[in-house]
């Protein structure tokens, strides 16, 4: 099936029939809310919507100037408000407070008022100042918010009027991998759009097609990528799977020792994104160990290349429920907790015991 401005996403086939049965009539709903996990291309899609909308011949033909500015992200009438904008906003401010790691870190990991209502201090324009202006060149301005509900309880506050009684002329597009941490207030108010993770035989053939990647290391990143193709990218960047294989080593007891277990925390915690699939890791690996320990099967096992240790591996299956339990508590808790490094290390040691 060929969707018009989404021949480069891959899967998803029902959000695509949804967006396109909305373009096709031309009754876009005033703001979307794109579900799912994290990584799977639900910006993505976002961005080949506004194409599709800003498009000089309204087709999101891609070549047009239109389409080609918001490829490069600056089309006057797209709004991205994601990480790596913060972080341009915050550099003026981090100059000036170059010790204050914990506001700096605030003000990179949250979306604060200053995004939303805007700051002449730190000379942001907030959302709320540009969607009153009427766009530039077309007849819609589409504003993408990526990572929503990191948005601070203020931030949230004073985009809800926005939200209720928008100027007919915005789009909005809303991305969370963590719907519930949304208020109703804002869910109620824009049409959902769920995405569900990639297949292992859609993930294989993307990095078999589109990377040239042979096939057993293919299907290796199809089992550990998580159904998302940004993990799987993660994986092939660096160093990263040789950390993967020390920490899936150290932790199953290969390998010990307090100076490994620093490296791996110092290593990985430096990262934001990165830290959060290092967990995920971690998680799956004690899924496969509850499967080879309980289940007494090698099906369904993500960690393939880990077979054998998991299977030599010497946790009881209370041991197995008290890591899996203290991995979701670091999880829930890292995203509070400014020093990452001692969490993670501390993590990593308790596993072993």
């Amino acid at each position: 099936m060929n969707y018009t401005g989404f021949d480069d996403i891959i899967g998803h086939d029902r959000p695509k029939h949804i967006i396109s049965a909305f373009l096709e009539r031309e009754r876009m709903p005033h703001a979307f809310l794109f579900s799912g996990q994290e990584g799977i291309g639900k910006k993505k899609m976002a961005i080949a919507v506004a194409r599709r909308i800003l498009c000089d011949t309204g087709t999101g033909c891609g070549v047009c100037r239109g389409c080609t500015r918001v490829s490069r992200m600056t089309h006057p009438d797209l709004i991205l408000l994601d990480r790596q904008h913060m972080e341009w906003a915050a550099q003026p401010q981090q100059k000036k407070a170059q010790n204050d790691n914990t506001e700096k870190t605030r003000e990179i990991n949250t979306i604060s008022i200053d995004f939303i209502r805007g700051s002449e201090d730190k000379k942001i324009r907030g959302i709320n100042q540009e969607v009153h202006k009427y766009p530039y060149e077309g007849k819609k301005r589409v504003i993408i918010i990526d990572d929503a509900d990191n948005m601070t309880t203020e931030a949230t506050n004073a985009f809800l009027k926005t939200l209720e009684e928008p100027p007919e002329f915005n789009l909005f597009f809303l991305i969370t991998s963590r719907e519930s941490d949304l208020p109703i207030t804002i869910r109620s108010r824009c049409t959902r759009v769920s995405f569900c993770p990639l297949s292992q035989a859609q993930l294989r053939q993307y990095f078999i097609d589109k990377l040239g990647i042979e096939k057993e290391r293919a299907r290796l990143l199809s089992y550990i990528s998580n159904g998302s193709i940004n993990t799987g990218l993660f994986w092939l960047e660096g160093d990263n799977l040789n950390i993967r294989k020390r920490l899936g080593e150290f932790v199953l007891g290969r390998t010990k020792g307090f100076v490994e277990a620093t490296f791996l925390g110092e290593y990985i915690s430096r990262g934001g994104r990165e830290l959060s699939i290092y967990i995920s890791f971690l998680f799956s690996l004690f899924r496969d160990l509850y499967l080879i320990k309980k289940i007494k099967t090698r099906q369904g096992i993500i960690n393939m290349d880990f077979v054998e240790l998991l299977e030599r591996a010497r946790y009881s299956m209370e041991a197995i429920d008290r890591g899996i339990q203290k991995i979701k508590e670091t999880a829930g808790i890292m995203r509070y907790n400014i020093n990452k490094w001692l969490m993670f290390e501390n993590l990593i040691l308790q596993l072993k015991r």
